[in-house]
């Protein structure tokens, strides 16, 4: 089931001026970035501020949150026993995977399973 938040995720153009405008500019610290995948995380202390590279930045889905689940099938399976919306099916990626849910009022956000 749902075990917390995962990461919460703003859409960016540009990636590195991203990194360094959180790194330099407010002083926090880049955690983890793979400028080939246009991914990179801001350390919140605790809770991951993740800049995803992605056409367009910024707008209605931005920013998204990433809940941490500990498995992905099962919790999709027991969630849509209870009438919870999905839109799409799960999929893999390299770092894990992820499905997305939407709320009785189109709030969309992320199930994510992280990858072994």
């Amino acid at each position: 089931m749902i075990i917390g938040i995962a990461t919460i995720v703003f859409k960016v153009s540009d990636l590195n001026r991203s990194c360094d405008y959180y790194e330099k500019t407010l002083g926090l610290s880049v955690a983890y970035k793979d400028a080939a995948d246009g991914w990179a995380e801001i350390d919140l202390n605790g809770v991951h501020l993740g800049l995803h590279q992605a056409e367009p930045a910024g707008g209605a889905r931005n920013p998204f949150v990433s809940l941490l689940v500990d498995d992905i099938e099962k919790t999709v399976a027991t969630l849509k026993e209870r009438g919870v919306n999905f839109t799409g099916d799960v999929t893999s990626e390299s770092y894990g995977k992820v499905i997305t849910v939407q709320d009785p009022d189109g709030n969309q956000f992320e199930l994510f399973e992280p990858a072994d």
